[in-house]
């Protein structure tokens, strides 16, 4: 019988140009573990005793050298049958807003990264659910939806990491 796990999160990182927002993908290095070599957004692990919150923020410095200039939760959870583990993830979904001229610094695991215009989401974005986080990002965060500051995440000097709701 397959397990349920989650101990994983998933953050979109996003920038504003007077384009449009871009969302950053990730090319996972040979050798990487799964899913090496394909476009990715930013995923890690949930430390024991560490909020999904201090975990996504941690996986973003550690895998881009980035900060968030704002944080966001989403209101999705990112699930998915993982074949080769016989078993069903479940990951909560962050968004990070960067600014627009910030350098990505790559970390072991990744050898290459781009930035992808809005509309071109459909064709650079591999799994359903991935565009279907970055469709509730762009009505929920970029766009006027009421729950807006509500989803906002406060950063502060002490990195506060608890839950707005």
């Amino acid at each position: 019988m397959p397990k349920v796990k989650s101990n994983r999160v998933a953050v979109y990182v996003f920038r504003r140009l007077p384009g449009g927002p871009q969302f950053l993908q990730l090319h996972r290095a040979v050798g990487s573990g799964d899913y090496a070599g394909t476009w990715q957004t930013v995923y890690g692990g949930i430390k024991s005793n560490e909020t999904a919150i201090a975990a996504a923020l941690r996986e973003l410095k550690e895998e881009t050298q980035l900060v968030s200039t704002r944080f966001f939760q989403v209101e999705y959870l990112e699930s998915f049958y993982h074949r080769a583990r016989d078993r069903v993830t479940v990951l909560p979904v962050f968004a990070a807003e960067i600014a627009a001229n910030t350098k990505v610094i790559l970390d072991e695991e990744h050898d290459n990264y781009r930035w992808v215009d809005l509309s071109d989401v459909n064709t650079h974005f591999v799994w359903r659910v991935q565009r279907q986080a970055i469709a509730i990002i762009q009505q929920d965060i970029l766009g006027t939806s009421p729950a807006k500051d509500l989803l906002t995440i406060k950063l502060n000097a002490k990195k506060s990491t608890r839950p707005s709701h």
